[in-house]
């Protein structure tokens, strides 16, 4: 976003602020008005720093056809640039076998969910940072009390402007060639595609779009209660920004889908323990079989003697002891979290392309930094939230840090509450203004 400040030097006053707007996310580029000479401004002033915000009028700005008795004062041209936080989000897709079932009429979830992302990703991609991975998996047996599974997992790494290159992966890629590369190594992909959002330096939230519709696995299909607790450990630690080993690293949150169709095994039990660890929400028990109630010793006495969770385990640290488990779960499921979870249906496919919006708008930063010039807001200045304005849709938002905009710092404006909610409409596009007087900003 570039704000442009102005002001008039001759009698006549044309509004003196900075103004910009941008659609998703992306700034318009707002061209200055040459700079006045330096030596006397209009007002008798002697500028002496062309970029330094001059004192100038106060109030709010005035646009009319009548001259002024006075001359206003000097307020140099200059280029101001919040730059909105761009969001990365991985998309991870399961390529199991079911994906390619077919529901009716030859369609399968893995056709119908490939339109929807593509056609959002297209309309989004220069306001967020795409990644796209599809994994699957083949048992490898167990060597050394080790299961061994091999991973499949072709991606493309997350930039902006990514659509052309993940379509071309996207488009072609059908069920593996391998019949035996059908299983659901969760964590595996997981932990793959959480070393590339690692290795994106850019500032911005991370986010992880997990798709499935069947129960995760270490590639053998073992007990069901066990691999869902690798994965809601695994997306704990991604959510509070704890890496292998403990190491700290940025947080990377997850939005789940749960494809909704015939073929569909997953458990609306498990998808919710996933999407609640996801959004670092507290996490239900998940009951060992449906119709029982959690137990908080199944999970430790089922799962110790299977390797792939016994590897996880050994992973946390955490005393071999009956009771003990991967993830961190809450016994009274009142104490749960109500993260949401997606459930398309892949024969509808605009209702999944709409739930696929809905959840990557709510991944638009609300957030926006003050670019490199040198300058900051002055929060001293008591009139902050009567000169400066903040338009989100054509809408004036107000002032305040509940659920308006405000200044988290001199250099950086959030929205909160409801204007964020409006900022991330679900809509193809929105639009966000700023008019900020120049004698708002002072030096660093």
């Amino acid at each position: 976003m570039k704000w442009t400040c102005l002001a008039s030097l001759t009698g006549m006053w044309l509004g003196l602020g900075c103004g910009a707007a941008g659609e998703d996310g992306q700034g318009v580029e707002v061209r200055p008005n040459a700079p006045a000479p330096s030596g006397t401004g209009g007002s008798g002033q002697v500028v002496t720093d062309p970029t330094a915000p001059a004192a100038g009028a106060t109030g709010p700005n005035l646009i009319g056809d009548e001259e002024d008795t006075q001359k206003p004062a000097v307020c140099q041209t200059a280029e101001r640039e919040f730059v909105p936080n761009i969001p990365t989000v991985y998309m991870l897709v399961d390529r199991s076998g079911t994906m390619f079932d077919p529901i009716v009429d030859n369609v399968s979830a893995w056709s119908a969910l490939r339109g929807g992302v593509l056609d959002v990703m297209r309309e989004l991609e220069g306001s967020v940072r795409f990644g796209f991975a599809a994994f699957s998996g083949a048992n490898g047996g167990v060597v050394a009390n080790v299961q061994q599974c091999q991973l499949d997992v072709p991606s493309v790494v997350p930039q902006l402007n990514n659509y052309a290159a993940i379509s071309q992966l996207y488009e072609p890629l059908d069920k593996p060639a391998n019949t035996a590369d059908k299983e659901t190594p969760t964590v595996l992909a997981l932990q793959e595609v959480a070393k590339q959002l690692n290795a994106v330096t850019d500032p911005g939230d991370k986010y992880i779009v997990f798709v499935t519709d069947g129960e995760p696995d270490y590639c053998n299909d073992s007990n069901a209660l066990c691999p869902p607790d690798s994965v809601v450990g695994l997306l704990q630690n991604l959510a509070a920004g704890i890496g292998p080993g403990g190491v700290a690293q940025t947080p990377i949150h997850t939005l789940v889908f749960g494809i909704s169709s015939p073929t569909a095994s997953v458990r609306e039990e498990v998808l919710q323990s996933f999407a609640n660890a996801g959004a670092g929400m507290p996490v239900g028990l998940v009951p060992p079989n449906p119709n029982q109630a959690p137990d908080p010793n199944a999970i430790y006495d089922q799962c110790a003697r299977e390797p792939g969770w016994a590897v996880d385990f050994a992973a946390t640290g955490k005393p071999a002891t009956r009771g003990e488990t991967i993830g961190t779960y809450v016994l009274d499921s009142t104490l749960a979290g109500n993260a949401p979870v997606y459930r398309p249906d892949p024969t509808d496919q605009a209702a999944l392309t709409d739930q696929i919006r809905a959840a990557l708008a709510g991944v638009k930063s609300c957030t926006f930094d003050l670019g490199e010039d040198g300058v900051q807001v002055d929060l001293t200045r008591q009139d902050l939230g009567t000169l400066a304005s903040v338009v989100v849709n054509g809408t004036p938002v107000v002032f305040d840090a509940v659920n308006g905009w405000s200044m988290a710092n001199p250099t950086t404006v959030t929205l909160s509450g409801a204007a964020c909610d409006a900022w991330r409409a679900p809509t193809v596009a929105t639009s966000i203004s700023f008019d900020f007087p120049c004698d708002i900003f002072v030096p660093r």
